[in-house]
C-alpha cells in the first residue's frame, strides 16, 4: 500500500512538473548524514555509557537474586515452613523486580536515544530546508525510510547527502562505484 501511494505521489509530482515548468527534486538519507557527523560519535559514547550503567545495575540485581536463591537452596531443609514461604516470596519478588527493571531499562534506553538524536535530526532537517531554499529545490525526498526504500531509482546528481554533511561540518562519504 505504501509503495503504491509513494509511486502515485511521485508520478503525480512528475506529471505536474511537466505541465508547468521543470521541477527540481533531490533526495537524501538523514541516517547516513547523522552517521557522518561528529555528533554521532558523542551520541554513541553517551548511549554506551548509559547502557553500561543500566547493565551494571541489572547485574547487581541478578547477583542479589542469585545469592538469595543459593542461600535458600542450601538452607531449605533447615527452615520452618513459615520461613521457607517467606524466603520463596522474597525470591519471587526479587525476580519480578528484576524483570520490571529490565523492561524499564530497555524503555529508558530508547528514551535516552530519542533525547540525544532529536536535536541532531532537527539540525539535519534545518540544513535540508536551508539547502533546498538556497538551491531552489521543489522537493527533497527520503532515499531510504526503513525496510523499503522510497526512491527505487534516482540519478546520483540529485543526491544532496554530501552537501548536507558538509554544511553541518561532517566529512562527506565516498560514493560506491556502480557495479558492472
Amino acid at each position: 500500500m505504501k509503495i503504491k501511494f509513494f509511486a502515485f505521489a511521485i508520478g503525480l509530482l512528475l506529471w505536474a512538473g511537466h505541465s508547468k515548468a521543470q521541477m527540481k527534486i533531490g533526495y537524501t538519507n538523514p541516517d547516513v548524514i547523522l552517521a557522518a557527523l561528529p555528533e554521532a560519535k558523542t551520541i554513541e559514547t553517551e548511549l554506551k555509557t548509559y547502557g553500561t550503567q543500566l547493565e551494571n545495575e541489572m547485574q547487581n540485581k541478578r547477583k542479589e537474586l542469585q545469592t538469595k536463591f543459593e542461600n535458600y537452596q542450601k538452607n531449605v531443609n533447615d527452615m520452618t515452613p513459615a520461613i521457607r514461604e517467606s524466603r520463596e516470596k522474597e525470591i519471587q519478588t526479587l525476580n519480578q523486580a528484576l524483570q520490571e527493571f529490565q523492561e524499564k531499562a530497555q524503555n529508558d534506553m530508547q528514551v535516552k536515544q530519542a533525547q540525544l538524536l532529536q536535536p541532531v535530526y532537527e539540525k539535519i532537517q534545518k540544513a535540508i530546508d536551508d539547502l533546498a531554499k538556497a538551491e531552489n529545490y521543489d522537493y527533497i525526498l527520503v532515499a531510504d525510510a526503513g525496510q523499503m526504500p522510497i526512491i527505487l531509482y534516482a540519478k546520483e546528481e540529485y543526491d544532496i547527502t554530501n552537501k548536507i554533511i558538509t554544511k553541518l561540518g561532517g566529512k562527506p562519504i565516498a560514493k560506491e562505484e556502480p557495479k558492472k
